[in-house]
């Protein structure tokens, strides 16, 4: 059985029988000591939890410097 054709027949069940097979979705959860995930509409983050982790061994200086030569090679003016 697909997903597809689950989420289907539970579209069509009436409310009172979706809350049973909420109830019987927790019971197996429980049961099998999977953990209960809720959808929150966002995708998830994979690469943000690395945010700020890399380490370039270079000062704030040599980086300001580093920065300030990118920026005077990028307003010099076109000949």
């Amino acid at each position: 059985m697909t997903d597809q054709l689950i989420l289907y027949q539970l579209q069509h069940l009436p409310d009172s029988l979706k809350l049973e097979v909420a109830d019987f979705i927790g019971y197996l959860l429980k049961k099998h000591n999977l953990p209960a995930t809720q959808p929150n509409g966002k995708p998830e983050k994979r690469f943000g939890k690395y945010r700020g982790c890399l380490k370039t061994g270079l000062t704030i200086q040599e980086i300001d410097a580093q920065l300030l030569q990118l920026r005077n090679e990028w307003e010099r003016p076109i000949s």
